[in-house]
């Protein structure tokens, strides 16, 4: 979304596309870099945990079918804005720029 002085805003926009209400766990892998807040747009927030370079956010709540939500993040001291692996319920993210 933004990115500037080695830090940078990004967003997973994360969709329900089952028939039944579901949680979601979206995790990213930042080599360095440094979490600097995360937020889920417009919905309860999460959990985030980290696992050396791997972040883990997890959902507040249930997204019903087919409901999206935004999963926004900044990072700084980060050599890269785009993540080395990206996965959404294990699945790979796609439509990463």
């Amino acid at each position: 979304m933004n990115s500037y002085d080695g830090a940078f805003i990004g967003e997973v926009l994360v969709r329900n596309e089952s028939r039944s209400q579901r949680g979601w766990t979206v995790r990213m892998t930042f080599p360095g870099a440094h979490l600097v807040t995360a937020w889920i747009e417009g919905a309860p927030q999460g959990r985030i945990s980290r696992s050396g370079d791997t972040w883990t956010f997890t959902s507040g709540v249930d997204l019903t079918p087919g409901a999206s939500v935004p999963l926004r993040f900044h990072f700084d001291q980060t050599r890269a804005t785009r993540p080395t692996t990206c996965t959404v319920d294990g699945a790979g993210c796609s439509g990463l720029r």
